[in-house]
């Protein structure tokens, strides 16, 4: 039983979290049969043999709960040898300590939100631990209010899932909701992970060829890794930019200006500018005019 209570021995006592600390002794001093001892010798006249054993268990629950306190606080109340004063001493000053807490922990279950880079079934546990911690801290709140305080909680991706659960419109345990939670998440990390390969799209590289390659010209050349093929045309010969017809190429073509001075040796082979005086009617004279002759 020795070694078993050293397995149960809380860490030692900082002044917070009181009621989580005490939960610990309870549980280590009932193992050593000295938890009675913080009530005190009971009235009446007790054997030798009945004051023996208070005695003992006195010592005990003395020396179990100043060896888990921190060396500041043994200093505070190392001088205490009975059990019922030390145990009144420290619920009198750290119980009221944590009972000054329970606005804040109401404050972090208020203003907690779920968020969507972690787990909604791990987010969900320390929304219970807060619940747990107003509970010792004699705040219960019903189950069936906490379940729906997750609901509302739960990320904005999760509106499908939340919009399901409204329309059950059955009671729903907090129990029953984080294992809910716990199979939409699973099936959710299922999806991606499938979908994960999908969507690839491809395009050309051109691969870097290693620089000590004795092909110089081959190292820079980027290898195509998609064929194209070119578009095949109906006709042999397309449309004529000279004339507009078909059949032919500009350069074939009878409409050349080329081919028309070949053709007419009289008409004039260059092209000059003439410029001549026109006169107008509107009063301004003689007025210069450009005339490009082909």
């Amino acid at each position: 039983m020795a070694g078993f209570a050293d397995a149960l021995r809380p860490n030692k006592f900082t002044g917070v979290h009181f009621k989580r600390w005490q939960v610990k002794v309870r549980l280590c001093l009932t193992v050593l049969h000295a938890w009675e001892a913080r009530l005190g010798i009971p009235a009446g006249e007790h054997s030798p043999e009945e004051r023996r054993k208070f005695t003992d268990a006195n010592n005990i629950f003395v020396g179990c709960v100043i060896s888990v306190l921190v060396d500041c606080l043994v200093d505070v109340y190392m001088h205490i040898t009975d059990a019922k004063e030390l145990w009144d001493a420290l619920v009198a000053k750290y119980d009221a300590i944590d009972t000054g807490s329970e606005l804040y922990t109401m404050e972090s279950f208020h203003d907690f939100r779920m968020v969507n880079n972690h787990s909604v079934v791990e987010q969900a546990h320390e929304i219970k631990v807060l619940v747990k911690e107003l509970e010792l801290l004699k705040c219960p709140l019903p189950d069936k209010f906490v379940a729906g305080c997750i609901i509302a909680k739960l990320p904005f991706s999760w509106r499908n899932f939340v919009t399901t659960l409204k329309h059950k419109r059955q009671k729903i345990s907090v129990e029953n909701l984080i294992a809910s939670l716990d199979v939409e998440e699973k099936a959710r990390a299922k999806d991606v992970s499938e979908n994960g390969g999908e969507g690839n799209s491809s395009a050309n590289m051109v691969q870097k060829h290693h620089p000590h390659s004795k092909n110089k010209k081959a190292a820079h050349k980027p290898v195509k890794t998609t064929t194209f093929k070119k578009k095949k045309t109906t006709n042999s010969k397309g449309g004529c930019y000279m004339c507009g017809d078909g059949g032919h190429f500009a350069r074939d073509c009878p409409n050349r200006a080329d081919r028309k001075a070949k053709a007419n040796p009289g008409t004039g082979s260059k092209d000059v500018n003439m410029t001549t005086l026109a006169s107008t009617e509107d009063g301004y004279g003689n007025l210069f005019t450009v005339l490009s002759v082909f």
